[in-house]
């Protein structure tokens, strides 16, 4: 079995959001804004291409993973900060949440794992960039290279 998934989801990264509940006369009902599962689904996707749903990661395996996540610059900077924010010297600090993106990566990417409690370390970080995307590796913890 292959003991590491390396992915790159292209486009805008979009956060976890929480479910929105309707009451209606046939009772509540949960909601999921569009926009997360298009996004989630999309994950699926990529995944299936990639990795035909294969399960990688065996039941009780610790995993480490690095996620990158690179939002778009917004428009209407100055040329030199838009240049700043493009080679990385300024970080997003705004929302969403790195947190949010990472649950809806793994919300995603379900099927690479028999639990996603199984992820015991994380390398997350957040970028602008000018080709927004998502950068995932996950490896077996015991077959990571220690510094």
């Amino acid at each position: 079995m292959e003991h590491k998934l390396q992915i790159v989801i292209k486009g805008n990264p979009v956060s976890a959001s929480r479910p929105v509940f309707n009451s209606s006369s046939k009772g509540r009902k949960a909601f999921i804004a569009p926009k997360y599962r298009a996004y989630k689904n999309g994950i699926e996707v990529d995944y299936w291409n990639k990795y035909r749903n294969k399960q990688l990661f065996d039941r009780g395996v610790p995993l480490s993973a690095r996620i990158y996540v690179y939002r778009s610059i917004q428009k209407g900077l100055s040329k030199a900060e838009y240049s700043r924010r493009a080679n990385h010297e300024v970080r997003p600090t705004v929302k969403p949440d790195l947190d949010n993106y990472i649950k809806a990566i793994q919300d995603g990417l379900k099927r690479a794992w028999f639990d996603d409690g199984q992820i015991v370390e994380y390398d997350a970080k957040k970028f602008y960039d000018e080709n927004p995307r998502v950068e995932i590796e996950i490896k077996e913890l015991n077959s990571v290279e220690t510094d």
